[in-house]
């Protein structure tokens, strides 16, 4: 049974994510201009970007996946020993501790956009007529972690080879879902209310989710218990 639930975790994780941000691309599509300064600021750095940062920025790529890399691993209850970023010749951060959450210090850096964050929840301290500056902030950093990930997540990876393709790009899948709901919802909601909100509703999907295959296999199970005691009376 623990086998089982092993391999099917992530495949209903990507369900339950897709369910949830599904209905929140649905409103925002019909509700675009509540995004405008979102996508301001995210077609802002693109232009930047290829003006600017496409020869220059690889240092402050390969800093924001070791500082991911860092920050998730404090997290975990990690000790960091040692944190190096380059400027063309890669990083890497050197870490001890129990070996818990391992797979989300090694991936995290392709799926969780720190700095997206850190203005998401630096936005409910920010006066509400800074809410603009905030959107735009959001848009610009979460379209530098979109640049960073397309570049970096790539299967000569050790982060990625560690845990083997399929299920690394898996996880990274699901987990990028569940940020884009996370910061869309928080676009109108804020980051405090669109938690509240979403995290009631995934357990909602997996109660019913049980409740769907408990439906279809426990008949089966009870089918075949029914044949084994026949066939041995």
């Amino acid at each position: 049974m623990k086998t089982i639930l092993k391999y099917l975790i992530l495949p209903i994780c990507l369900v339950l994510a897709t369910i949830q941000l599904f209905p929140v691309l649905m409103f925002g599509k019909e509700h675009y201009e509540l995004y405008k300064w979102f996508g301001a600021g995210f077609g802002a750095y693109f232009i930047l970007h290829f003006l600017l940062f496409r020869k220059n920025g690889e240092f402050a790529q390969t800093f924001s996946h070791e500082l991911t890399h860092t920050l998730v691993g404090l997290m975990f209850g990690q000790k960091i020993h040692s944190f190096t970023a380059t400027n063309g010749n890669g990083g890497e951060i050197w870490h001890s501790g129990k070996r818990f959450g391992g797979i989300f210090i090694s991936l995290s850096p392709y799926c969780f956009p720190i700095f997206t964050y850190a203005f998401l929840l630096l936005s409910i301290i920010g006066a509400s007529n800074y809410s603009m500056w905030f959107d735009i902030l959001i848009g610009f950093t979460l379209a530098f972690h979109v640049v960073c990930f397309a570049k970096q997540t790539r299967s000569y990876q050790p982060d990625i080879q560690k845990y083997g393709h399929f299920k690394s790009y898996l996880f990274i899948v699901v987990f990028w879902f569940f940020n884009a709901t996370i910061i869309l919802l928080s676009i109108r909601k804020g980051i405090t209310d669109s938690v509240v909100y979403l995290f009631p509703q995934y357990w909602d999907n997996i109660v019913t989710a049980w409740a769907y295959m408990y439906n279809i296999i426990a008949p089966i199970i009870s089918t075949i218990f029914t044949q084994l005691i026949n066939t041995k009376i």
